[in-house]
């Protein structure tokens, strides 16, 4: 099994997959995104205040740990994305210490994450 830490951009706590430092919704250290050995991806909530949701059924869902699919929106705070876009932009930067510009989905247009 395979886990990145996920969170928002900052010098003193770095992340392997870091989202734009303006995405003040987003915890430092926000969650763990692990690819298990059977393919799945596995979510795991850090912080306290920022909440994790997941989109099913048209509805989010807060969850604080739990399985997503690939292609289920994530909401990290405010900030929208999939679990396989975090992995496909950490893929691109050898999986460690990825920056990548902010998701459709949640208007982002930042040049790092």
């Amino acid at each position: 099994m395979r886990t990145y830490l996920v969170g928002r951009h900052n010098s003193q706590q770095p992340c392997d997959i870091a989202l734009p430092a303006s995405a003040l919704s987003v915890s430092r250290k926000h969650l763990e995104l692990s690819v298990t050995d059977d393919g799945r991806y596995y979510v795991v909530h850090l912080h306290p205040q920022n909440t994790t949701s997941v989109l099913r059924s048209g509805k989010w869902q807060r969850i604080t740990q739990d399985y997503v699919l690939g292609d289920e929106s994530l909401r990290l705070g405010d900030y929208e994305t999939t679990a396989r876009h975090l992995l496909d932009c950490a893929g691109r930067e050898s999986g460690l210490g990825a920056s990548f510009p902010g998701s459709a989905a949640s208007g982002g247009g930042d040049s790092t994450f």
